[in-house]
């Protein structure tokens, strides 16, 4: 790995006049950017702006078509990502690249193994691990399946395993999306300490607080180009916004609704192990619900269980005045619920198959003709209202839903499950990895559904999502229910009061 250089005046990274064409496209577009050593530097644009191909090409995952890569002033040929790490380069993606089957010890030393006597060293590997993990703040035991982790955990196991390189140059990709503020806030620390260390950090995501408050420069991408770099002292979050889609911006705010009364759904006394308990709620027609707490608190949980995901060890469930057992998933859907879990790639899409697919096959028996033939008109009729009802942007129906950008992959499932005539929504971050833009037109579709009788329940640990979108607001602290309000009632200053367990 290169040593860093004393030398603060040279650039730890520069790339200059990077371009990178795609069948149709032109990806990136004479992009130039210079991250200095013991600097922050966020890399923001919308979905589509072009910050994914230009961290491909820094990363060694793509080639360009022209321009030229420095690292401490020195031209260098990156070609692929093994060279990347030689070169002191770790990059993390928000969509994680652990092996489940696999040991946290395992993962983190995947490709540089330590050994004795030509065997594999168990405890050298173990003690890596648990090396890595403590700068995070982390006890996650070296020997536990990387698949038995939550998101959040496999999240800080991937930044862990990147910082086991000790590398000059840190790329992270929305680091936060899957992370509470608890977790947040120690990467922060981190990410602090080593920027006093020299370290040259890119911090790509969509969160503009997170950026304001930890990052030094910005580079704004807009349509595969550089719209601007720029310090980030006296920046707003309108201002950040403006310069990332090219004008003004709104701030949505949800209509706010009575519930009309007619309850869709009650959860009494539910517990499950020691993350929930004894937590009791409503949610009604035409009512958007928002659960709300720290990583752990216990509102994922009972997202899950009222999806079908968990079994609930007490209590009991109603669904439109009448008891139920929810046996798993499909017994929800047929009962008129669909989760939307804060994990698309693994929960939510079929990746291979079309747009048209993953939207259409919930509904699939609506459009039968006799027993075996689905009437096809039919369907892509359906799908075509769909998708302009819920403003999904693809080539075609026929495109691999995988290749479309996360925030319309987001908008596909939640017409997949209007399409289903879903009665109740449930979903576990529904912007996570989203850009501005794309959050405000799923918030729009959210509150649309409420307008049009749905009952819709989000959870969220983000405090102007939550008060944004919220008609009605449970807060959860260590497994319990401890406060409810509405917007109108609370700001952000309290409501991070009452995820932290004040009274």
């Amino acid at each position: 790995m290169a040593d860093i250089p004393t030398d603060r005046d040279v650039f730890a990274l520069e790339v200059r006049g990077l371009t990178k064409r795609f069948p149709g496209v032109l990806a990136l577009d004479q992009v130039s950017l210079a991250v200095r050593h013991g600097e922050i530097h966020a890399v923001v644009g919308q979905n589509g702006a072009g910050k994914s191909t230009m961290i491909n090409v820094v990363a060694g995952m793509l080639s360009p078509d022209e321009g030229t890569i420095l690292l401490g002033g020195d031209p260098v040929e990156i070609g692929n990502t093994r060279r990347a790490i030689e070169l002191g380069i770790a990059t993390v993606y928000q969509e994680l690249s652990l092996l489940p089957n696999l040991t946290v010890a395992q993962n983190i030393a995947l490709g540089r193994e330590p050994r004795r006597h030509g065997f594999l060293d168990v405890a050298a590997m173990r003690a890596m691990s648990d090396s890595a993990l403590a700068r995070l703040g982390l006890a996650i035991p070296a020997t536990t399946r990387v698949g038995s982790l939550s998101l959040a955990e496999r999240q800080l196991v991937e930044i862990a395993k990147a910082l086991a390189d000790a590398p000059s140059v840190l790329i992270l990709d929305e680091p936060t999306a899957a992370l509470g503020q608890r977790e947040a806030d120690r990467l922060f620390e981190i990410l602090r300490a080593l920027r006093t260390q020299g370290i040259a950090i890119i911090y790509v995501s969509h969160r503009f607080g997170e950026i304001l408050n930890l990052c030094d420069r910005a580079t704004v991408m807009r349509n595969g180009r550089v719209v601007t770099t720029t310090d980030l002292a006296g920046w707003t979050e309108a201002r950040l916004t403006a310069a990332m889609i090219g004008g003004g911006s709104e701030i949505f705010v949800a209509t706010r609704r009575g519930a009309s009364g007619e309850l869709v759904l009650e959860a009494t006394q539910l517990a499950w192990r020691s993350r929930v308990r004894d937590a009791s709620l409503t949610v009604s027609r035409g009512e958007i619900l928002v659960l709300t707490g720290l990583l752990g608190a216990g509102q994922n949980e009972i997202a899950r269980i009222i999806g079908g995901d968990l079994r609930a060890e007490a209590g009991r469930l109603r669904l439109r005045g009448r008891d139920v057992v929810l046996s798993g998933p499909q017994s929800a859907v047929a009962t008129g619920i669909c989760l939307l879990t804060d994990d698309r790639k693994q929960e939510g899409i079929l990746p291979n198959l079309s747009l048209a697919a993953n939207i259409a096959l919930p509904s699939l028996a609506r459009r039968r003709r006799g027993s075996v033939f689905v009437d096809r008109p039919a369907e892509q009729r359906a799908v075509a209202g769909a998708v302009q009802r819920f403003g999904v942007v693809a080539r075609s129906f026929a495109t691999p839903i995988r290749t479309l950008s996360g925030g319309n992959q987001q908008k596909a499932l939640i017409a997949r499950w209007h399409l289903a005539d879903t009665d109740l929504f449930v979903l576990i971050d529904p912007t996570r990895g989203v850009d501005v833009g794309a959050r405000a037109e799923i918030y729009r579709r959210l509150d649309a559904l409420a307008g049009a009788g749905k009952a819709v329940v989000v959870v969220s640990s983000d405090i102007p999502e939550v008060l944004a979108l919220a008609d009605r607001i449970l807060v959860f602290h260590e497994g319990r229910i401890v406060a409810e309000t509405r917007p109108a009632a609370t700001d952000e200053e309290q409501l991070n009061l009452l995820v932290q367990g004040a009274q």
